[in-house]
């Protein structure tokens, strides 16, 4: 069974903030954004005939000085699956998360939100991620799909 690679690109908007003085109060507001725009992120990674994942949120405890990374997924499928991380790349640092436990959902399950986190700080920039997923039978173990997911910031300078 091949890997299936998804390039997903994470839009991030920046603007010059050293030329705020000369901002208009169209500017301003469009820098402030709109209740909406508050939400985090919201990543879609998959949504087929069998599976849902996407990341709702991604932030850094600065005192432990872990990354955490929020996730909603469903199962589409008629089988019980565990979904198993596996190696995570951020930018250059590499993170082996095949140890942890699986997150087993049921057939047919509805929305669930969980969490994972490496050991990262809140200093170290990050434009590029690789998630690695490989979703298991429940009963068998046997692999069913293997998700590679390559997330690339791509930075949009607004004004």
């Amino acid at each position: 069974m091949a890997k299936e690679i998804i390039n997903v690109v994470l839009p991030m908007k920046t603007y010059d903030t050293t030329k705020t003085d000369t901002w208009n109060k169209e500017q301003w507001q469009q820098y402030i954004g709109e209740e909406k725009d508050h939400d985090g992120i919201q990543l879609l990674l998959m949504n087929d005939n069998d599976f849902y994942l996407k990341i709702t949120l991604i932030y850094f405890d600065e005192a432990t000085e872990e990354m955490f990374f929020n996730f909603d997924t469903q199962n589409k499928g008629d089988r019980n699956i565990n979904i198993q991380f596996g190696q995570w790349q951020i930018d250059d640092s590499i993170y082996n998360l095949s140890s942890q436990k699986p997150l087993y959902l049921d057939r047919f399950s509805n929305v669930r939100s969980f969490q994972r986190y490496v050991k990262r700080s809140y200093l170290e920039e990050w434009d590029k991620t690789i998630i690695e997923i490989t979703i298991l039978d429940a009963e068998t173990n046997i692999i069913i799909r293997e998700l590679e997911f390559r997330i690339i910031k791509h930075y949009r300078q607004i004004f």
